[in-house]
This record gives C-alpha cells, sequence and structure tokens, in this order.
C-alpha cells in the first residue's frame, strides 16, 4: 500500500518536473550570449570549490559583448566622439607620466635621456592603463545602475525620461540583477591582485631597505645570507605571480635601454662590456648586465673621462 502511494506521488510530480525543466531550458535559450555569460559567472561562484577568476573572466567577456554595440554607436555621434577622445587622452597623459617615472626608477636618472626607451615603455604601460580603466568605469557603472533604475522609476510619474543606458533585453530585471552581482566577482579578484601587488612592493621595499650598520664581520655573514635568500623568494613570487607585470616591464625597460639605446662606443671611457649613455659633458651613465639585480642591469652615474676631460686634470 506504501508502495503503491509513492509510485502515485512520483507520477504526480513528474509533469510538475517537466514543466519546471521546460521553462528553464526556455529561459535559457531567450537569453543573449552575454546573459548567458553572466548566468555561468554566478554558477560558478556558487560552487563549493570556488570559481572566482572563472567567474570574473565571463563577466568580463560578457561586458564587453553588452557594451562594445553602444560604445560603437556613441562615437558614431559627434558628442560621443569627444567625449571618448577626451577620456582616452586623459588616460595617455597619465601612461606618459607613468611611464617616464618607471623609466627614471630604472635607469636612475630622468627619462629625457632616454627618449626611445620613454616610447618603448608607454607602449608597454598604456594599453594595461587603457584597458583597466576602462573596465574599472564600466564596473562603476554596473554599481550605479540599480540607484539609476530607482531614479527612472522616481521620475517616471512626473513624465520626466531620461536616456535609457542600459540594454532592452526580454528580462531587464533578471539581465541587471545578474550583471550586478557578477560584476562584484571582478571587483573582489581586482582587488585581490592589488593587495598581491601591494604585498609585493611591501616586501621589495623592506628587502632594499635592510643595510648593514656596522662593516660586515664573520657573525654578520649568515645575516647578509639571510637577506640574499629573501631577495630570491621575492623574485620568485614576482616571476609566478600575475601581479608581477610591474616588475616585468621594468625588466624589458632595461633590456630595451640596454640593448638598442644605449653606445657601444662613446667618448667617454667605460669598462668592456659596459654601454653608456652622455648625460652631459662631464657625466656619463654606464649600463652593465648583473644577474644579482632584479632587473638584470646595473645602471651607474660616473664622471666622464675623455681626451677633454682626462682623470690626472681632476
Amino acid at each position: 500500500m506504501i508502495r503503491d502511494n509513492t509510485m502515485e506521488l512520483i507520477s504526480q510530480n513528474q509533469p510538475k518536473l517537466k514543466q519546471i525543466q521546460l521553462k528553464i531550458a526556455n529561459l535559457w535559450q531567450s537569453l543573449t550570449t552575454a546573459e548567458k555569460l553572466y548566468s555561468g559567472a554566478l554558477l560558478l561562484l556558487a560552487l563549493p570549490f570556488g570559481g572566482l577568476q572563472v567567474a570574473a573572466f565571463f563577466t568580463l567577456i560578457g561586458l564587453t559583448l553588452e557594451f562594445w554595440p553602444r560604445f560603437a554607436r556613441a562615437w558614431d555621434s559627434l558628442a560621443g566622439k569627444a567625449f571618448i577622445l577626451l577620456f582616452y587622452a586623459t588616460i595617455t597623459n597619465f601612461a606618459l607620466a607613468l611611464s617616464a617615472a618607471v623609466v627614471n626608477e630604472v635607469t636612475g636618472v630622468s627619462a629625457n635621456h632616454f627618449n626611445y626607451t620613454h616610447n618603448f615603455a608607454l607602449l608597454l604601460i598604456l594599453p594595461v592603463w587603457v584597458i583597466g580603466i576602462s573596465l574599472a568605469a564600466l564596473l562603476l557603472f554596473q554599481i550605479a545602475m540599480p540607484f539609476y533604475l530607482f531614479l527612472l522609476l522616481v521620475l517616471k510619474p512626473f513624465g520626466i525620461k531620461l536616456v535609457r543606458l542600459f540594454s532592452k533585453s526580454e528580462h531587464p530585471l533578471f539581465t541587471n540583477s545578474i550583471r550586478f552581482v557578477a560584476s562584484f566577482a571582478v571587483i573582489f579578484q581586482l582587488m585581490a591582485l592589488l593587495d598581491g601587488e601591494q604585498q609585493i612592493n611591501k616586501a621589495l621595499a623592506a628587502v632594499d631597505s635592510e643595510q648593514p650598520t656596522q662593516l660586515p664581520t664573520e657573525q654578520e655573514k649568515p645575516i647578509e645570507q639571510q637577506q640574499d635568500n629573501a631577495k630570491d623568494d621575492v623574485s620568485g613570487v614576482i616571476n609566478i605571480n600575475f601581479t608581477g607585470h610591474s616588475s616585468i616591464v621594468k625588466s624589458l625597460i632595461a633590456q630595451f635601454a640596454y640593448n638598442f639605446e644605449a653606445d657601444i662606443y662613446s667618448r667617454c671611457k667605460h669598462p668592456e662590456g659596459t654601454r653608456s649613455i652622455e648625460l652631459n659633458d662631464y657625466e656619463v651613465l654606464h649600463i652593465n648586465k648583473a644577474e644579482d639585480t632584479f632587473y638584470g642591469f646595473q645602471f651607474t652615474v660616473q664622471q666622464c673621462v675623455s681626451p677633454a676631460f682626462p682623470m690626472e686634470a681632476n
């Protein structure tokens, strides 16, 4: 008797399950590619083992697919084109200043002495800034979207209409909700990357700031060895950590300055295997390979010893 009742309950629930499955299938088919990516990101976030990075990647692709057509439409208008050019011109100006600061940090002299290296640094830094700031602005827009929707509802009874900044979807509430939640996955991932970058920079600064207060003795040699090991550990973290992008950029800048812009021959005397950049009539920047440095090269400003300024004259 109990078995018959159980089978009857199963037979009654089966059509309902099929109806639910059919509704889910119809809903999934009606979603756009971007909406499917947002939904996949939410499913990854709900999994027990976590999938923050993959969810953030899906969200970024979805945002790009959804908002790129609007970007193209804005470019077709005069006002939109002016705003876009002003926005990215501002980013370029900041990237230009940052690239000069990075060249100065690597070489130890003004970036004015490294025109080609400065341009190369700008080519490395500018794409990251353009993509990063564009995504940051897009994410901030997603966070502000619920407040914008609330403003639309408040102003609607008064006959005031604002520009519709969100996509026309068959499921506007569902789309905006999952996009809003999925955007936080990207924000948390970016915060994690920035936090890792700050920890690496602090570790590098701590290692570089450790200087012995007295002349090294036999008892202090183990401490120096520990400092060398700490530098090796930090370098290993940089090589395997995605947030070591800035260190990779600085290493490439140092290689470019040595291999392409520095002079092999100069009127100023320099050791064999060392390349140089003449800073002025009295100073020269020597660049030589040094495996014990973070960037693989050592930059040293020295006196220009030449036939016009021999060492004996000083």
